[in-house]
């Protein structure tokens, strides 16, 4: 029995959170020779602009119980700072003048890294901005930086980053938050080119490419969804305030099947789903993530509202994407799948509300019930509504830090 349900769409004016502070002239070297597996030399520097502040608290460091950072040198020796590993921060202080020059090297152990490169042929890097994130270079979310960055890599490997630039040489960029790249065998992945409107480099495991049919699939949606997201949303992809200057590239791996994941840079998604899967519409989800996502929606895991915020959401508009470009019977078949995967779980301890997941830890709750209860929503009022209702709370809340559920709820008062 549907529940009768109200949506109030408020106008809400956009603004952005702009602090003070600033960090400028970043230059980051990021260097891969004789290190092991998920290890990294890392040299910066930057500018930091206190504002007449004491103190800028910036995020920094990993898993400490297993010595992330490593070798850490701090120059000038006069600049005061403390490194605080349980927090995951370093923080510098004002020594009189506004300004203060800082330049670091250290060695960075990314232990979370998705894959490996060896028996996987890729090591992923990448902040992800949760409790448990690794940062493996100074920031902090919200705030814009400007630089330039360089990669050094051994012969046997590959690095893709930023949209497929040749990074072996200094490249300006925007801001540095967040910078995501991954390094690759070059023996062991093939790159293509995809053409038309969206293009960018394809990155293959040899002897497990797509046939041409599918890649060709792959060209089409993505150029469409696309499109289409950036219709919905007012909003084109390419955005240097987000860190987004070229479309990503896509690399697919060996890891783990089910791990698709939108990168800063590039998306990472299965090979073999890529080649066999029925459908590719997870990658559409991940393209949707340049709007909505923790890269442009900054809210902490274990808040209220976490995953319903960064993927319900989005699964919602990537359904509603399938449902303009491809057609009205298969969003029907998709969801009532959902709903079908649903049923499984009521009544179930893991039948909780969408806004209660706290962590990206209850699939069939954050990516099928939350947009059931949606299209439930959709069907009484109209789609239309809903899917403007979301667009309003993207321009009003995107690139804001501490983003909270009563920011969502100010947007869309949902009766649930």
């Amino acid at each position: 029995m549907k529940r009768y349900l109200s949506l109030f769409l408020l106008l809400f004016a956009l603004f952005f959170v702009v602090d003070a502070q600033r960090l400028s002239d970043y230059r980051l070297l990021f260097d891969k020779r004789d290190m092991g597996d998920g290890a990294l030399r890392v040299q910066c520097q930057f500018t930091i602009d206190f504002a007449q502040s004491d103190s800028i608290a910036l995020d920094f460091g990993g898993n400490f119980e297993d010595m992330a950072v490593e070798e850490m040198k701090i120059s000038p020796e006069s600049i005061r700072y403390v490194f605080d590993p349980e927090a995951r921060q370093i923080i510098f202080y004002r020594a009189g003048e506004d300004t203060m020059s800082v330049k670091m090297e250290y060695i960075f152990m990314n232990l979370t890294a998705v894959f490996m490169y060896g028996s996987k042929g890729a090591e992923v890097w990448e902040t992800i901005y949760s409790v448990g994130g690794e940062f493996y270079y100074p920031m902090s979310r919200g705030m814009v930086y400007s630089g330039e960055v360089k990669f050094i890599c051994p012969p046997s490997l590959s690095v893709v980053a930023m949209g497929g630039r040749d990074m072996s040489q200094w490249q300006a960029i925007e801001q540095c938050v967040p910078l995501n790249f991954v390094f690759l065998e070059k023996e062991r992945y093939e790159k293509k080119r995809l053409d038309g409107p969206y293009k960018c480099d394809v990155y293959q495991l040899v002897g497990q490419q797509a046939d041409s049919l599918r890649f060709d699939e792959l060209c089409r949606l993505a150029t469409m969804s696309v499109q289409w997201f950036e219709s919905k949303y007012d909003d084109g992809f390419i955005s240097p305030m987000l860190g987004t200057q070229e479309y990503p590239a896509f690399v697919f791996h060996n890891g783990n099947s089910a791990f698709n994941r939108y990168n800063m840079g590039f998306i990472s998604a299965s090979q073999e789903k890529f080649a066999t899967y029925p459908h590719i519409y997870p990658l559409v989800h991940e393209i949707g993530h340049r709007w909505i996502g923790e890269y442009s929606m900054f809210v902490d895991e274990g808040e209220r509202g976490y995953a319903f915020m960064i993927e319900s959401l989005n699964e919602f508009m990537t359904l509603m994407c399938i449902r303009d470009i491809v057609g009205i019977e298969e969003y029907e078949r998709l969801i009532e799948r959902y709903r079908t995967l649903c049923d499984e779980i009521k009544g179930t301890e893991q039948d909780i509300h969408p806004y209660d997941v706290l962590r990206n830890d209850n699939i069939v709750v954050t990516y099928r019930k939350g947009p059931v209860m949606l299209d439930s929503i959709a069907r009484e009022i109209g789609y239309d509504k809903v899917v403007d209702a979301i667009v309003r709370f993207y321009k009003a809340c995107h690139a804001q830090p501490n983003l909270q559920w009563s920011d969502f709820e100010r947007q869309c008062d949902i009766d649930l």
